[in-house]
C-alpha cells in the first residue's frame, strides 16, 4: 500500500504524463505532491503502529539520536537522488526523460564506486531481475492499454463526457464524480491509458468550474494510485503477493486501513486545495 506513495511524492511519471496532456507545470505538480504524499505516509505508520499495539508485534532497542545523525551524513549521497531528478526538472535543467537517466547512473555509480555494494559482475544478473520483474508489470499495462484502445474505439469518452456535462454541477459534485469514476476505471485500467483517455474530456469542464489544473491533476493522479492496489488490477498488490507468496483475497483484506488512509487523504486534498497548491506557491508564484 505504501507504494503508491511512489507516484505522488515526486518524482513521479503519472504526473509527468498528466503534465503534457493537460499543458500544466511538471514542476507545480510535482511540489503539490509533497505533502499529501507525506500525509499519507504518516496515516500509515499510524496505521503500522496500532496493528503493532494491537496484535503485540515485536520490538527492538530504539536508536539513538547520534547514530540516526551519523547514518543521515553517510548515506547523503543516496538521499540526493530525489534532490537531483526534482530539482533538475523545477529548474528545468533536464526534462523529466533525461532526469530519470541521470538518476540511474548516478545510483549505479553510488552501489559500484562509492558504497562498492555492487561488484561490476553482478549487473547483469541486476538487469534481468529488473527485466523480469518489469516484465510482470508490463504484461498488466499491455493488457490495460488495449482496453484503452477499445473503450477509445467505441468513442466511450464522448459518453463521459456527456455524464459530465450536467447544467448546475458545482466543482464539489464534478470532484466527487470525477473521484468514483476514476476508482472504478483503476480497478481494471493503468493510470497512464486511462488519463489518456479521460484527461482531455474531463480537465475542460474542471477548468470551466474554477478548478486549478494543478489541483485537478493531484487529485487525478492519486485517485489512480488506489488503483495500483485495488483487484482485479492492482499491480502492486499483484506484484507484493507475489514475492510474499500470498493470495490476492489475503492481501487485499490486510490493506484495506493502509486504503482508508489514502481515501482520506484525497477527500482531504479535494476539497482543501490549498493542502495541493501550499508549497508551489510559496516556491514559484508565477506558475498561478
Amino acid at each position: 500500500a505504501s507504494s503508491t506513495i511512489g507516484v505522488i511524492i515526486p518524482p513521479s511519471i503519472p504526473m509527468v504524463i498528466y503534465g503534457s496532456l493537460a499543458s500544466a507545470s511538471v514542476g507545480a505538480l510535482f511540489l503539490g505532491g509533497i505533502i499529501p504524499g507525506i500525509l499519507i505516509g504518516l496515516g500509515q505508520m499510524l496505521v503500522v503502529y496500532l496493528h503493532a499495539k494491537k496484535y503485540n508485534y515485536p520490538s527492538y532497542e530504539r536508536i539513538k539520536l547520534a547514530d540516526i545523525c551519523k547514518m543521515i551524513l553517510t548515506y547523503i549521497p543516496s538521499l540526493l537522488t530525489p534532490v537531483i531528478i526534482i530539482g533538475g526538472v523545477v529548474c528545468g535543467i533536464v526534462t523529466p526523460t533525461e532526469a530519470a537517466c541521470v538518476a540511474c547512473v548516478y545510483a549505479m555509480f553510488l552501489g559500484c564506486v562509492v558504497f562498492k555494494t555492487i561488484k561490476l559482475s553482478e549487473l547483469p544478473e541486476i538487469f534481468i531481475e529488473t527485466i523480469t520483474m518489469t516484465a510482470q508489470s508490463l504484461f498488466a499495462l499491455a493488457t490495460a492499454t488495449a482496453l484503452g484502445q477499445l473503450l477509445s474505439y467505441y468513442n466511450v469518452s464522448r459518453h463521459v463526457q456527456e455524464l459530465f456535462s450536467v447544467n448546475h454541477m458545482n466543482w464539489i459534485v464534478f470532484l466527487i464524480a470525477v473521484i468514483l469514476f476514476l476508482l472504478f476505471i483503476g480497478t481494471f485500467m493503468d493510470a497512464i491509458p486511462a488519463m489518456t483517455l479521460f484527461v482531455p474530456v474531463l480537465l475542460p469542464i474542471a477548468l470551466s468550474l474554477g478548478i486549478s489544473p494543478i489541483h485537478f491533476g493531484l487529485v487525478v493522479v492519486i485517485t489512480l494510485a488506489i488503483g495500483l492496489i485495488t483487484p482485479p488490477y492492482g499491480i502492486c498488490l499483484l506484484i507484493a503477493g507475489s514475492i510474499s507468496k500470498l493470495p490476492v483475497e489475503k492481501s487485499f483484506a490486510a490493506v484495506m486501513p493502509y486504503l482508508m488512509v489514502l481515501l482520506a487523504v484525497l477527500l482531504l486534498v479535494a476539497f482543501f486545495p490549498d493542502v495541493i497548491l501550499l508549497i508551489p506557491r510559496l516556491i514559484r508564484p508565477e506558475w498561478f
